[in-house]
């Protein structure tokens, strides 16, 4: 399994467009991991996790063909993790020749609508029936070719049902996608005591800060995760736990690299690569 990070950022980027502090001016600076996108990731390369403003183009700089993503997970409805636009170019004339004539898209009711709307305000059919949607809960299990998707109860938003993604493949690879919300829930962590997880990438918005998140989360909270996974023998030695989600105003990626390092978690940055083996 393979998980490239097409973007890492917070909802304002990496440096924010009218951001003047010293991390953002920096960025600007230094560039390279500096620079960041709105978070989402693309697993192996027909399984894409959310959908932001930067898609087109991070798909252009790391030479990801879009038209072989088979399936869209949407984990809420906020902007930087949903532009839907981007879905009223798929087919016809738009989309040429598409390895993938129909994007098979989940996501809470706030999503779909979205998604829903932008397809059906669309005057061609071919826009219209190039993706279909799908409405699912915390708890649902999505069989999505050799993955299978379990959406999981993300603390983010108390106006939508936002979701955190357990992604299983045919070959017994899995991993967490925890962005954009607070501690994990009760409920995910009885959900997740016999499973093994490769990998676990969580939100971490608030870097290195002391403060206590509770719609999004830092290293603070990363530990705390790790610990209880460990606990549970859901995660071992061998599992990679990285963080993504980074705002401004967390030092930059040296500096919170080197902070996350003492704990065991690596900080992922725009088109990093995770990859593993067969499965155990």
């Amino acid at each position: 399994m393979r998980i490239t990070f097409m973007g890492t950022a917070a909802s304002e980027g990496l440096p924010g467009a009218f951001c003047q502090c010293r991390d953002c001016m920096e960025a600007r600076k230094l560039g390279g991991r500096e620079l960041r996108s709105r978070s989402q990731i693309l697993v192996n390369e027909d399984l894409l996790v959310d959908m932001g403003p930067e898609t087109y183009w991070k798909s252009v700089l790391y030479g990801i063909e879009l038209s072989r993503v088979k399936y869209l997970f949407v984990t809420h409805s906020h902007s930087d993790h949903l532009d839907e636009k981007l879905l009223g170019f798929r087919g016809g004339w738009f989309g040429k020749e598409m390895v993938e004539p129909v994007l098979k898209a989940y996501g809470n009711e706030q999503a779909v609508e979205k998604m829903a709307k932008r397809l059906s305000d669309c005057a061609f059919d071919f826009v219209k029936e190039a993706t279909v949607c799908h409405v699912i809960h915390e708890f649902d299990r999505v069989q999505a070719g050799e993955y299978e998707v379990t959406a999981l109860p993300a603390v983010h938003s108390p106006d939508e049902e936002c979701l955190l993604y357990l992604i299983r493949d045919e070959k017994g690879n899995s991993f967490l996608y925890a962005t954009d919300t607070g501690r994990l829930t009760e409920e995910t962590y009885e959900y997740l005591k016999g499973r093994r997880l490769d990998c676990v990438i969580m939100d971490c918005t608030l870097g290195n800060k002391p403060d206590v998140g509770i719609s999004h989360m830092g290293l603070k909270e990363n530990l705390v995760i790790k610990e209880r996974l460990m606990k549970l023998g859901v995660t071992d030695q061998n599992t990679r736990f990285l963080c993504t989600h980074i705002s401004h105003g967390t030092g930059g990626y040296e500096y919170l690299s080197g902070e996350a390092k003492k704990l065991g978690i690596e900080v992922a940055y725009d088109g990093m690569q995770v990859e593993w083996g067969c499965g155990r």
